[in-house]
């Protein structure tokens, strides 16, 4: 795996925090920063899936007459049993 070197410029109580952090868990700050960096990538990665879910989820929506059963069976609709 390739990597890439970047700068990072935080203010010095966020360093420190981050070092507390760091010694607390003995482990070291890089460690920490691509441990918090992988986490909050793997949550917008996941965000962005749940968008594109919902707009697909959203296309069509108030074209044409609404569907009166979703209301009436809605139990029906959440848990996927027939009418009742």
């Amino acid at each position: 795996m390739s990597e890439v070197a970047i700068e990072l410029k935080l203010e010095t109580e966020q360093y420190e925090q981050l070092a507390t952090v760091a010694r607390a868990q003995q482990r070291s700050v890089i460690e920490i920063v691509q441990a918090a960096l992988a986490e909050w990538l793997a949550h917008e990665t996941e965000m962005e899936r749940a968008r594109r879910l919902m707009r697909e989820l959203g296309k069509g929506l108030g074209q044409g007459p609404p569907d009166q059963s979703i209301a009436r069976d809605h139990d029906a609709h959440l848990y996927a049993r027939g009418p009742t």
